[in-house]
Formats: C-alpha cells, sequence, structure tokens
C-alpha cells in the first residue's frame, strides 16, 4: 500500500487575520500544509480554510518561538516555507512617542523577525533547502506619524539582505515583500480612528486604490 506524502509545511506569522490569512489560503490553494502561528486564533477559529491550523505564538518571546517551531516539525515535518508577516504599528509624532510604545513596535516588528527566521533558517540549512519571505512596507522609506514601524520596516529590508547574502549558496532563500497600503481591518480602523487619510493616501496612489490582501499573497 501507498502512504499519501504529507504536505510541504509552511508558516505564518501573524496569519490569524488580514494579510497573513490571505497568505495561508494562498499557499493552502498551492498545496502547503499552513500554519498561522499567532497569539489569537482569529479566521481559523471559525474554521474558514480546512488547510490552515493555529499555534499560539507570541513573536516576542524568544524562546517560544524556538520551542514553537520544533514541536511544529516534530507534529507535521520540516518547515519547508517561514512568511515573517506579523507586525503592529502605533500612531504618534516623535516628540510625542512614549518609549513603551517605540519597544513594543520594535519588539514584534524587528525582534520577532529576528528570532522566526532565525529558528526556521537554522532547521532549513540542515537539509539543504527553504524558503523565508518578510514582509517589510513601502513605509520603509519614512512615514509621518509612524516612525517605529518605518524603521523596523527598514530594519527588516537590511536582514533580509544579509540573510540571503548568508544562506543563498546553503539552498535556502530570502526575500522581502513590501506592499503599499492594502485594504485590511487594521487598515480601516485606522480611517476610523482618524490617524489614516483615505482620500490623502488615494490621491498619492497612481492606481487610484488600496491594494487587495490577495494580491500580496500571490
Amino acid at each position: 500500500m501507498t502512504i499519501p506524502a504529507r504536505p510541504p509545511v509552511a508558516i505564518v506569522t501573524g496569519g490569524s487575520a488580514g494579510i497573513g490569512w490571505a497568505i495561508g489560503r494562498r499557499l493552502v490553494d498551492d498545496g502547503y500544509l499552513v500554519v498561522a502561528a499567532d497569539r489569537v486564533p482569529g479566521l481559523t477559529a471559525a474554521g474558514g480554510n480546512p488547510g490552515i491550523l493555529w499555534r499560539e505564538l507570541d513573536v516576542t518571546d524568544h524562546g517560544a518561538v524556538e520551542r514553537v517551531f520544533g514541536e511544529i516539525e516534530s507534529d507535521l515535518g520540516p518547515i519547508e516555507v517561514l512568511v515573517n508577516n506579523a507586525g503592529i504599528q502605533r500612531h504618534r509624532g516623535i516628540e510625542d512617542l512614549s518609549w513603551d510604545e517605540w519597544a513594543a513596535v520594535v519588539d514584534v516588528n524587528l525582534h520577532g523577525v529576528f528570532s522566526a527566521l532565525q529558528a526556521a533558517g537554522r532547521r532549513m540549512l540542515t537539509r539543504g533547502e527553504g524558503r523565508i519571505v518578510n514582509i517589510s512596507s513601502i513605509s520603509s522609506r519614512g512615514s509621518a506619524g509612524r516612525a517605529p514601524y518605518a524603521t523596523t520596516k527598514a530594519a527588516v529590508i537590511g536582514l533580509t539582505s544579509t540573510a540571503g547574502a548568508e544562506w543563498a549558496s546553503r539552498g535556502v532563500r530570502v526575500n522581502a515583500v513590501a506592499p503599499g497600503y492594502v485594504d485590511t481591518g487594521v487598515f480601516r480602523q485606522g480611517v476610523e480612528q482618524g490617524t489614516l487619510s483615505l482620500e490623502t493616501i488615494l490621491s498619492r496612489i497612481p492606481a487610484q486604490r488600496l491594494a487587495d490582501a490577495t494580491e500580496i499573497a500571490a
């Protein structure tokens, strides 16, 4: 009797909603077993896509990242793909930004990306293959009112380039995607709260529209 091959495993941090959820659904369509590693189950709790599992993970906990990635490999098989998507924002001018706000964004958007990249990368390097995609942002060029977000997203590009240079010859590809404004719940919340102006943003976009999360997933 032929035993069916297990599908390749992909981890998407922050994969329970928004862009992360769209990425997970696309990976399922491409034949992957996807683990949404997130603090809350989000859309996975509704069973909206049977190919997406949820594992609780706070990416700011370096030890937890290592432990959860190890459990995923033990339970499901080798990690073939990592998408570093987890991220947060704090809207405030630099002069008014508290240290706790700054540190919170750096912990998730940079330290969390590093922890997941390292944990997945070490495992991929032992096999000589793997793919990592880090989600940066067009805001990495600078964005008024979002200093910690812009700074961390710029740092992610530097980390991505360095990891790619170190690991490409060893079979592990590391790339980044830097989206513009995407129509997600977080974006709509920012518009409702007045921290984002839809009219101003659309005026700066040549296509005169927001991106859809499925476009980033593709």
